[in-house]
Parts: C-alpha cells; structure tokens; sequence
C-alpha cells in the first residue's frame, strides 16, 4: 500500500470510527491479514504480533482470550469469522457490539465498532471505552425501571399519588384513589402544573394542627428531601391530619427519590391513611 493510500485509508477510518475510539485495525478481507492504525496502551502488548499483519482470528482471538470478560468472549468471538461479520454488515452499517473487558485492573465496558470501507474490500474495526457512558445509561435506565415500579405499587396503595418535579419545583397529580372527603380539595390539585411548596401549604394549612404546620413544611421542603430522602429507600413523614369536621386521623406522605441523567433529584409522593395500622 502507497503512503497516500495508508493515509487516506486512516483519514477515512477516523472519520467513519470517530476519534473516541482507543484503538483501530484495519482488515484486508482477501487474505484477513490485519494491519494496525491506531493503538491505545493496552493494546501497544499487540504490536509486535501486528507488524507480522497476521490472519485477523489469530489476533482477535489472542486479545479476547487475554482482556475480555469470560462471560463476554463467546459472543464477542463471533466477529473473529469475517464472513459472519461481512453477512451481519449487509443488513447493519456500522456494526455495534457492548462487552466487557479489564481495564486498569477493572471490569469496563467497551464497544466494538466495525465499518467496511473501499466496497467491504476492507473492514474497519475500532475498539471504544464507553464505560462512564454505558455505567450512566444503565443508571437511567434502573432509575425508569424503579419510578414505574414504584408509581405502579403507591398507585393502588395511597390515595394520592403526584409527581414533583426537581427543575420547576412544580407537582402534577398521577393518580386519586381516594374520595372527596378522604382526600380534601388540597391534596385534588388538578392535572395542571402548581407550585408544590404553595400546594403543601394549602394542604398542610387546611388539614393539621398550627402547632404542626411549621415542622411539616420544614420536613416536606424540596431542600429537605434531597437531603434526607435515599435513592434506595422510600422515605416516610406521618402526621395527624384534622378534617373540617374534628376528625382526626393518622395520616403518611410517602417519597420515592427518582435521580434524572442530569442529577436533578426528582420525587413521587403519596398520600395515604394509615389510622387503622396506627391504632391496632
């Protein structure tokens, strides 16, 4: 290959790659010789079997046996049989694969990219450390898992459910199980967007002792509950509720923490009677 070709053929690598990637390999499909292009430390153990440009299951073989997750290397060892891959390229372009391998003496997850290049005469394989990244969605993705776990159980058990939301401090109603009378005007705020510090206000200024109101907003504030609530653990405030009528019942806000992508701490809140627990 001329020097103009090599640097065209990395030029166009990168730019179909992308230059996250820690190292790339090119491979000749006529005779899967492989030829490096760019290699990251871990993969610098590589080199002196790559100046011999040796059949491409050879070296990927040899890097999977040493660096990748057992649990990992037999479906990764599928990308070692270039006809598998050429098939695979057929039907998806570029060609992705999530494993995981050992780096800095720990587990990380690494994507394998491939992309044919010069008509599939060449295949372009390029290794990216996405661990922070993937470690950040997978976190996502639990965190949306849990949210409708939870929203699904306080749904049936509480008579209120909202959802306050970090950014705007604003709290909408996801769901009233409840009657007029057990719930009260305050708590049936609407699916409209209201203020959630004004709406405990108003609940908390309608249905407790003044002797309680203070300590209750202090305990129910945004603020607060970032502080005090766990992202693993329902966190529960139990007051006596007055209804108009000198009723008194023993009452539970309960909040589930939902963290978003940003870090902003989100909450699903319940309301719920818990008087006949309270009493037996």
């Amino acid at each position: 290959m001329s020097d103009t070709e090599s640097i065209r053929l990395v030029y166009d690598a990168f730019f179909a790659i992308a230059e996250s990637v820690t190292s790339i390999v090119y491979i000749n499909v006529s005779d899967q010789r492989t030829y490096p292009i760019r290699l990251d430390p871990y993969s610098k153990r590589y080199e002196a079997m790559l100046d011999t440009h040796p059949v491409f299951s050879d070296v990927f073989g040899r890097y999977v046996e040493d660096m990748v997750y057992k649990e990992d290397s037999q479906s990764l060892m599928r990308f070692a049989d270039i006809d598998y891959v050429t098939g695979r390229l057929k039907k998806e372009n570029p060609l992705l694969h999530v494993y995981r391998a050992f780096h800095n003496d720990r587990v990380a997850y690494f994507r394998l990219k491939v992309v044919p290049m010069e008509d599939g005469a060449k295949l372009i394989f390029g290794f990216e450390n996405i661990d922070s990244e993937y470690r950040r969605r997978m976190k996502i993705t639990a965190e949306n898992e849990r949210y409708h776990r939870l929203l699904d159980g306080l749904s049936r058990e509480y008579l209120s459910v909202w959802y306050l939301d970090g950014k705007s401090r604003k709290v909408t109603l996801i769901r009233n199980n409840g009657s007029d009378s057990e719930n009260g005007e305050p708590v049936r705020i609407g699916s409209t967007l209201v203020d959630y510090h004004f709406s405990m206000q108003k609940y908390f200024g309608s249905y407790v002792s003044p002797d309680d109101f203070d300590r209750l907003m202090d305990e129910t504030s945004y603020e607060s509950l970032v502080k005090n609530a766990g992202d693993d653990d329902l966190y529960y405030i139990n007051y006596i509720r007055v209804n108009p009528n000198g009723e008194r019942n023993h009452f539970q806000l309960c909040y589930a923490k939902i963290t978003d992508d940003t870090g902003m701490a989100n909450f699903v809140v319940g309301f719920r009677n818990i008087d006949s627990a309270m009493r037996r």
